[in-house]
């Protein structure tokens, strides 16, 4: 009851995508981009929230200084497009 008979396999590597006889294709190109995209994006996020806190603290102070009667309507004014203009 015993059979010789034997099977033979092939080992082979496991591979996302064949392209063009083994290349790993446009692969290659998507996940770089797509992690610069998502790393460019991270960082103009956070430029824009951190340069919008700066531009909000400075009108706080600005109305503060105003409130407590140190600088003019016209100083107030003045700085305020100032930091209207720098918040662009």
């Amino acid at each position: 009851m015993g059979s010789d008979a034997t099977i033979e396999l092939e080992v082979r590597p496991v591979v996302l995508a064949e392209w063009a006889h083994g290349g790993a294709g446009p692969w290659v190109l998507v996940f770089p981009l797509l992690w610069l995209a998502i790393v460019a994006g991270l960082v103009l996020l956070l430029r824009r929230r951190w340069s919008t806190d700066h531009v909000r603290a400075g009108r706080a102070v600005l109305a503060e200084l105003y409130a407590r009667g140190e600088i003019t309507e016209e100083e107030y004014r003045t700085r305020a497009a100032v930091l209207k203009e720098r918040s662009r």
